[in-house]
């Protein structure tokens, strides 16, 4: 297994996040979480990297225990858990090619194999021509790409994905789209993706995984939790496909 999280919980305050989420993803699997605002499915891959703390319960990646790292053992660690955040998290001073670059260089990595990484995965994400802008020279859908190269630059064996298209407007969403599908279809990373994008949910997932109330709830292929859920979230997700 790629990864294994085991009896996790998370609290804000009185309010409990996570209510022991138990989840195993193999290696090269597509995994795609979905579920309401606020029943823990972003509060779960944040914590398989430890942005954020969880309570109690183990995260194991790679066979590695995250959980039970130090700090520098766990900034080592997270050099194989690719991460792509909700709202880009760029360096507005930096070019395209120094933020996906500047991950590298902190890991260690010299200042010409950083950029001729960086150069590479900014190719694979279609902005190859676009190394020098800067965040507020590109659109919106090209900072989320950015942010991609980013994190495929470090050549992870897991990639995290917390809501990728949602700080997009729609008509910029496609472009993003298209890079995760063709990110998914090479099959050579396992994926953990947080979205509400139910088209790319069924065509790119391996597996469909439903949380509701910080609890796992129901997972399967998507053509059996799509067409003959067994959660109530489930059920409301098929509504939303037939209309």
């Amino acid at each position: 297994m790629m990864l294994q999280i085991h009896g996790l919980y998370k609290n804000y305050g009185h309010k409990r996040a996570l209510n022991g989420v138990d989840l195993e993803v193999a290696r090269g699997e597509t995994v795609v979480i979905m579920g309401p605002s606020g029943c823990g499915k972003s509060t779960t891959i944040r914590c398989i990297n430890r942005l954020t703390e969880p309570d109690a319960g183990e995260v194991i990646v790679g066979g590695q225990l995250i959980t039970g790292l130090d700090l520098p053992h766990l900034l080592e660690a997270r050099r194989k858990i690719g991460f792509v955040f909700q709202h880009f998290n760029l360096i507005q001073r930096l070019s395209a090619l120094d933020n996906v670059a500047m991950a590298l260089r902190l890991h260690g990595m010299d200042v010409e194999e950083a950029n001729g990484r960086a150069e590479i995965a900014l190719g694979k994400v279609g902005l190859g021509h676009k190394l020098r802008e800067k965040p507020n020279e590109l659109s919106g859908g090209e900072q989320q790409r950015v942010g991609i190269a980013r994190a495929l630059a470090l050549e992870p064996e897991i990639m995290l994905w917390d809501e990728p298209t949602a700080s997009l407007d729609p008509i910029l969403v496609g472009e993003v789209i298209e890079v995760m599908e063709e990110l998914v279809s090479e099959g050579r990373t396992t994926m953990v993706i947080v979205t509400h994008e139910l088209s790319f949910a069924r065509r790119a997932a391996d597996r469909i995984v439903f949380m509701d109330k910080g609890q796992i709830v129901e997972s399967g292929p998507p053509e059996i939790v799509f067409e003959q859920p067994v959660s109530e979230i489930g059920r409301k997700y098929q509504s939303l496909l037939r209309h």
